[in-house]
């Protein structure tokens, strides 16, 4: 009879270094599939978005009649509190629009991971625009469609544009910086409407937040429905 082969024992080493292979396999897997459901889902909403417009607009007026003679600042914050009252987690907020990025994004209520699968979340603990005070959105990088991949390319001077169902905002980029995760002051007041936009960094690393901030330097209330546009990213 021909001797037995003996059964070759695997090294730790080797055991370890198998299941980093089969782990990186199922990532090169995953980014793929999260990116691509992001834009689906992103598609989805922007439909959404102009579906509702003309409801919102009826709700808007509503609140603006019985502002006649009020601030203009007023109605827009009165129209925002509205707005937020009614809003539930994943629901739309409203149009994220970065010239300079090239992204056209739906930013959704709330910055949970089941939140940001559908793309850039608003930070439910801050105020929406138009209330006076530091709108917070928190983006990936890399997953769900990566709106923001290329927020690092922001300088000074950079334009940003907010749509809700209520107002259009625009804003200028005044800076950015590298901050650790735990770091809440930079969603805190800074003494002006503002949005802070945030995101992990360096890409493929949650190690750090980039933070990207803007002062708000024009409103309106909006008077016809919203047109969410086509989109690249987000």
């Amino acid at each position: 009879m021909p001797p037995k082969k003996s059964k070759r024992k695997l090294s730790p080493a080797r055991i370890i270094g198998i299941l980093l292979i089969i782990a990186g396999l199922g990532l090169l897997g995953y980014v793929p599939y999260t990116y691509l459901r992001g834009v689906i889902e992103q598609r989805s909403l922007r439909g959404e978005f102009e579906q509702e417009s003309a409801a919102s607009l009826a709700l808007n007026q509503q609140v603006l009649d019985k502002l006649q003679g009020a601030a203009d600042s007023e109605k827009m914050r009165q129209l925002a509190e509205a707005y937020k009252s009614r809003l539930s987690s994943g629901q739309i907020i409203g149009q994220l629009e970065i010239p300079k990025m090239g992204l056209n994004a739906i930013v959704v209520e709330g910055s949970a991971d089941g939140d940001l699968h559908k793309g850039p979340g608003h930070m439910e603990e801050t105020p929406l625009p138009g209330m006076g005070g530091n709108f917070a959105v928190a983006g990936d990088r890399v997953l769900y469609g990566a709106p923001f991949l290329k927020l690092n390319d922001l300088v000074a001077g950079d334009q940003i544009i907010m749509r809700t169902q209520y107002g259009q905002f625009n804003y200028t980029v005044t800076g950015k910086h590298i901050t650790e995760p735990e770091d809440t002051s930079v969603v805190q007041p800074v003494g002006f409407e503002a949005i802070t936009l945030i995101t992990c960094d360096p890409i493929w690393s949650t190690s750090h937040r980039l933070i990207v901030q803007a002062k708000m330097t024009g409103a309106k209330v909006i008077d016809k429905p919203a047109a969410a546009g086509t989109a690249s990213g987000g």
